[in-house]
């Protein structure tokens, strides 16, 4: 698969998961991820918390439109930054505060985005 290729399935497949419909037709904006497969302390957070999952929506889309602009070359280091940035993120459930460590992470990996 080429680059460009790679790049679109990547991005396909982050939007994919943004926006999800009511019974009544609305759109809703939640997490980048499905709650009922939420993984961990973090991602049970982030579900849990309306904000959380508004930055979360937010991050996604954002590092949707990094990868998207990205070189080709530069797509696999993009994410493997965004792997090592997941497991920096899930490590807030330790933290003496997680909802604010959890907000810290996002802003921080978005401003370098």
């Amino acid at each position: 698969m080429g680059g460009r290729a790679l790049k679109l399935l990547l991005v396909s497949c982050l939007f994919g998961g943004l926006v999800v419909h009511s019974a009544g037709g609305a759109v809703a904006a939640g997490p980048s991820f499905d709650c009922d497969k939420a993984r961990g302390d973090v991602e049970r957070l982030i579900c849990a918390d309306a904000e959380l999952s508004d930055l979360d929506a937010r991050f996604a889309r954002s590092f949707a439109a990094a990868l998207a602009r990205a070189p080709a070359g530069a797509v696999r280091d993009l994410t493997a930054s965004e792997k090592d940035w997941r497991r920096i993120r899930n490590n807030c459930a330790r933290a003496s505060d997680p909802r604010q460590c959890t907000m810290d992470a996002y802003q921080s990996f978005m401003s370098q985005l």
